[in-house]
């Protein structure tokens, strides 16, 4: 079969894009976050802190339900906070945030951890997200029962803390996020950013 010669081929044809045009308005037009598929997800985020025990027991007798704990918690748990962290980052950027943001208590941050460790201030819920965002560890909270006779860690579960390390400038940094408090203040946050729109 023959291929037709380059002047007769079609040539796809782009439409140029059409921008949104905002009609009666200077106002910029912001992210439209709907919270609800964050207040779900963090949710979900407590739910699974909460169940890891009971999950990681009935493990013991199923390796269907072990295999999921293992191959599951870890990564649901990290995607579930970058989600959240980013949306609220992004909701703080474009507005104030709620008044109590500042007696937001989500753990512990140590600034300048490689030099200083005694140093440590709260975690408020912005610098959780900032953290969560930008660590280059993250170190789940484990405890291994009977530890001492259980070289195959049989049963592990995840404790409602997570380790994130990082830096910022020169500064190696550590911060100690509590699960539930993240959750807790993000899903406070999410809905006052709400009552905005």
């Amino acid at each position: 079969m023959a291929t037709k010669p380059a002047s007769f081929r079609r040539i796809a044809y782009v439409a140029p894009m059409a921008e949104e045009k905002l009609y009666f308005t200077d106002e910029k037009q912001p992210h439209a976050i709907e919270p609800g598929a964050f207040l779900l997800d963090l949710y979900r985020l407590v739910c699974m802190v909460s169940a890891s025990r009971d999950v990681a027991t009935l493990g013991l007798t199923s390796s269907a339900i072990a295999m999921m704990q293992a191959g599951y918690f870890k990564s649901e748990a990290t995607r579930i906070l970058i989600s959240c962290a980013a949306g609220v980052r992004i909701q703080f950027d474009q507005s104030q945030g709620p008044a109590d943001e500042a007696k937001s208590d989500c753990g512990m941050l140590f600034p300048n951890w490689a030099t200083d460790r005694d140093q440590a201030e709260v975690l408020t819920l912005r610098e959780a997200c900032n953290k969560i965002i930008h660590a280059t560890d993250i170190r789940f909270d484990v405890e291994i029962p009977d530890a001492a006779n259980n070289p195959d860690e049989e049963g592990v579960y995840y404790q409602p803390r997570l380790y994130l390390y990082g830096s910022k400038g020169r500064n190696g940094w550590r911060a100690e996020l509590s699960l539930i408090d993240f959750a807790r203040w993000a899903a406070v946050a999410f809905r006052w950013f709400a009552v905005l729109r």
